[in-house]
């Protein structure tokens, strides 16, 4: 199999899911990924749930169980891009493409390691699947996946999700922990000169907007860089806001504000501002910031203020945050400790979400240190790490399983001008390869 030719047909594809626009993948992609793995010779199923599509293929029989897990479904394209993002671009050892660091390099290479298992005898079950809703919380693709595996009885052993980056072994990753905040709208009349505030993200850490990679004290969020500028400046109030919005788990690139100065001598005139809406951007920052007790991570605990909207006449505020935990109740508690100081007087609404799991697997297990010997006989690395992201895997782990991601080496995922380095594909698929061969030629699980 050409992964080059097989990597440019994928990224024609335009997965995008955005919710906001009513947008998300068409079953043209998985009946191509599927089609490939019959040919193959896999037993190949596609499951559609709530009009989104996944793609199951297995080989062997009985345990162990591994499973490998990539997803085809990609983020809307944004700004700022010198190629075609729905094709792939060459420039010297780099692939250029929405999709060709997350996930569809990863996916191409589960292809190409699937030619290679698919010839050989296996000791137990090794499962492929690929599914098309990762990126706006996966609720209708891996806990579908889950379930026909689980119908036959082969919930996994092992997971390894084709969903990780820089070909090292992800163990841990975070659970998602999404914040909504509204208050009422209450347009008001405010005399003073107006002024235009234009706030940039700046990542100084990776280079993603992906927000799971935002490091508080190193990095810029233009929203809480917007809500420090009024915090500072309590004598102005908000006209007017507008943001460089995506999605909800990417930082937007710009936030602007059109403010309402009283000191302002020339040209001061009555203006309509909204003091909630003022009082909601200070919040930001303080929100932020909330803590409460977690296990290990080395990105601590994030929230980032990603979407401002209006929705039946009030501004609602969206973050999207990361923490290892699963304990709801004590984020909430947190949070309504910062809400009832920083909007009393407002008749506020604020819920906390969290996602379905974390990821978090012992460095000691069998899957973690046989892959540490493979990553080493390839010449790899063999540090366990921690992901800022999240991944399919999270839908796995609630029950006991060993789980780690892996990926290619790619750059800018979430932003503009998306690459990979593609001869990291080919070795990708090596790993996976050598680590199913040597994780099934024990029976140890």
């Amino acid at each position: 199999m050409d992964y080059l030719t097989v990597l440019k047909k994928l990224i024609q594809f335009p997965t995008v899911n955005d919710p906001a626009k009513e947008i998300w993948p068409t079953r043209e992609c998985p009946e191509y990924l599927e089609s490939i793995l019959a040919q193959m010779g896999y037993k190949t199923q596609i499951i559609e749930q709530m009009g989104f599509f996944s793609v199951l293929a297995t080989h062997g029989s009985g345990r162990p169980v591994t499973l490998l897990l990539a997803h085809f479904d990609v983020v809307p394209v944004g700004e700022g891009w010198d190629t075609d993002p729905f094709e792939l671009t060459v420039k010297g050892e780099m692939g250029y493409g929405r999709g060709t660091a997350d996930d569809k390099g990863n996916t191409t290479a589960l292809l190409l390691s699937a030619e290679e298992l698919i010839q050989q005898e296996i000791n137990g079950t090794v499962a492929f699947a690929m599914t098309g809703d990762e990126e706006i919380g996966g609720m209708n693709g891996a806990p579908v996946v889950r379930a026909a595996l689980e119908k036959r009885h082969l919930f996994p052993d092992y997971l390894v999700t084709a969903d990780g980056v820089g070909m090292q072994i992800v163990t841990r990753r975070r659970n998602t922990v999404s914040v909504t905040i509204s208050v009422p709208k209450n347009p008001s009349p405010f005399e003073g000169g107006l002024a235009t505030h234009r706030f940039t993200t700046e990542y100084l850490g990776r280079k993603s907007r992906h927000s799971a990679y935002f490091l508080p004290g190193i990095d810029q969020h233009a929203l809480l860089a917007a809500s420090s500028f009024l915090l500072r400046n309590p004598e102005i109030e908000v006209r007017s806001t507008a943001g460089g919005y995506i999605k909800s788990n990417v930082v937007p690139d710009w936030f602007e504000i059109t403010s309402i100065n009283p000191a302002v001598k020339a040209n001061k005139h009555l203006h309509t501002c909204d003091h909630n809406l003022k009082r909601l951007l200070q919040a930001l920052l303080p929100i932020s910031r909330i803590q409460f007790p977690t296990l290990l991570s080395d990105y601590g605990i994030t929230f980032c203020p990603n979407l401002l909207y209006e929705h039946d006449n009030r501004w609602v505020i969206y973050f999207d945050g990361r923490a290892m935990t699963m304990d709801v109740e004590s984020v909430q508690k947190a949070l309504d400790a910062v809400l009832v100081e920083k909007l009393s007087g407002i008749e506020y609404q604020g819920s906390v979400k969290l996602g379905k799991a974390y990821m978090n697997t012992p460095i000691k297990s069998h899957l973690v240190t046989t892959a540490q010997q493979v990553a080493k006989t390839n010449a790899q690395k063999i540090e366990p790490i921690e992901l800022g992201g999240a991944s399919d895997t999270r839908h796995f782990t609630d029950r006991e399983i060993q789980a780690i991601d892996f990926g290619p080496i790619g750059y800018g995922i979430h932003g503009s001008n998306e690459h990979v380095l593609l001869e990291s594909i080919p070795q990708t698929a090596k790993f996976y390869t050598d680590l199913i061969q040597t994780l099934h030629s024990s029976s140890k699980s």
